[in-house]
Formats: C-alpha cells, structure tokens, sequence
C-alpha cells in the first residue's frame, strides 16, 4: 500500500554549478567519453546515450559557426541510427532520436540557402510527428505533447496557416487530457495571436476558465467478476550480434469470488485456452544457430486477499507448476528444430522450464503483480500530473530472477475508457518508471559473481516502464503494459557472461467474460 513515506518529486534539488569551459573544450570532453566507452565496450548502450547527449550539446550551441556544429551533430544522430543494437537496448532511445533530428533540421532551415529552407521544414516536421507517436509508445506523454507543438510550429514556418491552427489545437487537446495546465495556457496565447485576435492574460484566462483539474481517489472494493485474461509477450535479444525474436502468448478466465471471513478469492481456469511459451524464436535466414528463450512465467496462480485487500498466500502454486511444466515441455518437443545441435538446444530448453515455471517462481510472480496492479493503489490520492516516488523490492528481469531494491516514479495521467468497448471514460490511467537502486542492484551484482560464476558481470542495466487502466472505485485492473529493458555485458577473466540485451513488451488485457 502506499504509505506516508511518499514524496512529491520537486525540482528543488540544487545542482553543482558547471565548470567555466569553452565549448570547444566541451567538445572534447564529449569525444573523449565516446572513444573510451567505444575502446572498453562499443556495445554497451553508454555509448549510444553518449552520442545523443554530444547531439544535444551541439545542437544547443546557438552562437557557434553552424555548418560544421550541425555536421558533427549529424554524424552522432547518424552513429545511433546505424547500430543495430538501438533496436534491443535502446527502447527509450528512439524518441529522443527524433527529437533530435526535429531540431538538427530546424536549425538547418535557419543555416542553410533559402532553396533549402523548405525541404529542412518538411524533413523537421516528419521528424516531430514520429516522435509524438514514439514518445506515446514510452508513456512519456509531456514530451509527446511539446512534439506536437513543434510539429505546429514546423507546418506554421512553412506557411500553411490552417493546418498549423489544427496541429496546435491537438496539442491542446492533449494538454486538456493529461491535464498540462502551464502548457496550455502557454498555448493558448500562441493560439490566439496565431489566429489575429487579442492574446492578452485576460482572453487567455477566458479559455483557460474550464481547464480541467482532475483527482484520483483509489478504492479497493472489489465484487465477484468473472473476466478474460489475454497476455502477450513479445521479445527481442541480441544473439552473436544478431536480433531473435520470440512471442509468448496465454489466454484463461479468472474468477473473483467472495471467500469465508470477507476476503476474496481469486482463481483461474484450468486448463487455459491459449498457451505458447514464446520458448523458440522466429527463426531468421541470417541466424546459424536455433536460440532458446526461457518459458514465460504467468502471474495467474490462485490466491487469496484479505476484505481490506491485503494478499493472504496462493492456492494452487504446486498443481499450476506441475501442469504449465509439462504443458510447455511438450510444446518444446512438438516444435524443436532440426539439425545436429537439436538435441542439445531442446534438452537445455527443458532445463531450463523447470526452473523458470517452478512453484516458487510462479508465486512470486504472482505476489509481484498483485502488488503493482491493486495494493500499492489501495487507499491513495492521486493529483494529475504530480509524479510521486517510492521504493520497493522488485525482481531483476534478467535470470536468475533476484529481488533487489527500487525507485518506483509514478503518476496519474489521464482518465481513460476501461475497455474498448465502454464509452464513459471512468477508469485512471497510472504510468510508472522502475530502475533498481544502484547500490542495492551493485551489492546483489557481487554475490552472483561469487556464487555464478556465468553471472561475473562488468556492466549490468535495467528499467522498466509500465502503464496501468484501472477502475479507482473498485481497483479492478483492466490494462497493463509493460516494457522491461535490460543488458549484461561480460566480465574480466575466467567464466566471463556473454553480452545479452533483451527488451520485452508484455501487454494483459482483462475482459468481461
């Protein structure tokens, strides 16, 4: 549950002054960082951050000569796009990507010859709109939004006024929707001065009168409900430095029923109408050898709560495990691929199964879910748009699963509909940011590399980015999504890891069945 302990997210925090130094020596600083990381590990997604941020510096610097700055700039955006390792460690990375590009073509329109200026705008404005879409895709809606207010600047700058005024009501729209007040009053003011009409504090007060400030308050009052469960959960890993991909998918119906003292218990259909590990990959005519994912664990254990929904243990860990385990070891030896390694690839992906659908495995999966999806909302007061902290123990998404400590950021953006099918816009919509503390995630790093000798890692990466639909005056879920990133590169000396990055989309959708 959320407690006390919770703290506003502020920008209060004072930074240390920069150090006085010319750009040039900047820039320096910036290529010097790039080559060290490229010399230690070119893989890591260090350097592709790195190469965005000199992107960024460079496109920044306003006062510098613009030709060889844009130039430089260009070949940092170009380095990125071209590595095929943005496609798996670099989930995140794309948006930025074209942003940046949105401002590399802005500032050449303004650099350029005027026979140039309009092909920069159109290639700007392109650049703006696919990062409005990128951005939503990462639930980072205030940039999605500002995005959408420089593709209404690009299409203004070339002349189109009608569409300009369109693409900026869109982003008011959103800024109604996710409830970005200062945005829109902001741009309201351009709206106004865009159409030739007064644009002072009074007019801009007069649209801004019914700007909506909203509020969640988040009950848990569940009711007996039968629903659908359908997961998919898609993968994408670098495997000698090529990208496999691998699709798990489960459809079964879960019952909530009311339990002896007041609780409530949660059950699920046995056997489940769907179920597809995701253990092979799609196997691609570049790839020399077949690859094994581990068996996607499901939170779909029967449990039991408390009336006031706190989690009383599990049900049927031990049944669920016995027939998931025996379910996908049939399914590896239906579909194991031919050739003279297929033997010992399906023996290690049998191997593996156990492991990874163990009893335990399944119940702290399961515990876990229920955590993020119902009690840590139960009881909270959410304002829109306020980004609230707290920290919890989680586990690591890369094997063997351990459990260390996190940051948890979260907000209430939106009101949403809590299913396709309904039209009434009455469930919340709550978005989270999870990375691991670094000391907590460092200490857990050390002792694998004592007892895992495979596991002895130099570098290691996690985030995590979640979005939640749920019904504030019940908490019974409907939506969750997630996009869960990691990367592990090897270490020094004997019984080094090899280099793994997976990036994982997992999308459960619950509906009336």
């Amino acid at each position: 549950m959320l407690c006390a302990s919770i703290i506003y997210l502020t920008s209060s925090c004072s930074l240390p002054a920069p150090r006085a130094t010319t750009s040039a020596s900047q820039a320096k600083n910036f290529e010097a960082a790039i080559a060290r990381i490229e010399h230690t590990d070119r893989s890591s997604p260090a350097l592709l951050s790195a190469r965005l941020a000199y992107a960024d510096f460079l496109l920044s610097r306003a006062a510098d000569p613009c030709a060889e700055r844009l130039e430089r700039a260009q070949e940092q955006l170009g380095g990125v796009d071209a590595s095929p390792n943005t496609h798996v460690m670099f989930p995140d990375g794309w948006a930025r990507l074209s942003d940046l590009e949105y401002r590399l073509h802005l500032a050449r329109s303004g650099c350029g010859s005027n026979a140039d200026r309009a092909d920069e705008l159109r290639a700007a404005l392109a650049a703006a709109r696919r990062a409005v879409a990128l951005y939503r895709n990462v639930f980072d809606y205030r940039s999605m939004v500002i995005m959408q207010f420089d593709a209404a600047v690009a299409v203004h700058q070339l002349g189109d006024s009608a569409a300009a005024l369109t693409a900026l009501e869109a982003a008011l729209e959103m800024d109604r929707e996710y409830g970005f007040e200062d945005d829109a009053r902001e741009n309201y003011q351009l709206l106004l001065s865009w159409r030739g009409e007064p644009a002072g504090t009074a007019q801009v007060a007069a649209l801004m009168q019914d700007f909506p400030r909203r509020r969640a308050i988040l009950k848990f009052a569940w009711r007996p409900s039968d629903a659908q469960i359908t997961l998919e959960r898609y993968r994408a890993s670098l495997d000698d430095g090529q990208i496999v991909r691998s699709r798990a998918a489960a459809t079964t119906d879960r019952r909530i029923a009311a339990d002896r003292g007041g609780g409530w218990r949660v059950s699920y259909a046995r056997p489940m109408s769907r179920y597809d590990p995701g253990v092979w990959p799609s196997m691609q005519s570049s790839q020399t050898r077949p690859r094994v994912f581990v068996a996607a664990p499901l939170p779909w254990v029967g449990f039991k709560t408390s009336a006031a929904g706190e989690f009383d243990g599990v049900t049927d860990s031990q049944a669920f495990a016995s027939w998931l385990t025996a379910k996908t070891d049939e399914l590896i030896r239906a579909g194991a691929p031919s050739g003279d390694q297929a033997r010992s690839v399906m023996n290690s992906a049998i191997e593996t199964t156990s492991e990874a659908l163990s009893p335990g495995v399944l119940e702290a999966t399961t515990a876990e879910n229920y955590r993020l999806e119902t009690a840590m909302w139960i009881g909270a007061t959410l304002e829109q748009g306020v980004w609230y902290e707290i920290s919890a123990p989680l586990s690591l998404p890369a094997p063997p699963q351990i459990v260390v400590q996190y940051r948890i950021d979260f907000a209430f953006t939106r009101m949403v509909s809590c299913s396709a099918n309904a039209a009434a816009r009455s469930c919340v919509e709550i978005v989270m940011r999870a990375t691991p503390d670094q000391e907590s995630l460092d200490e857990v790093i050390d002792a694998l590399s004592d007892t895992y000798p495979y596991t002895r890692f130099k570098d290691y990466e996690t985030s995590t980015q979640a979005r939640l639909v749920t019904d504030p005056a019940t908490l019974l879920p409907y939506v969750r999504e997630e996009q869960v990133y990691w990367y592990a590169s090897p270490g020094r000396g004997r019984g080094d890891a090899i280099l793994q990055s997976e990036h994982l989309v997992l999308t459960e959708r619950y509906g009336a069945t």
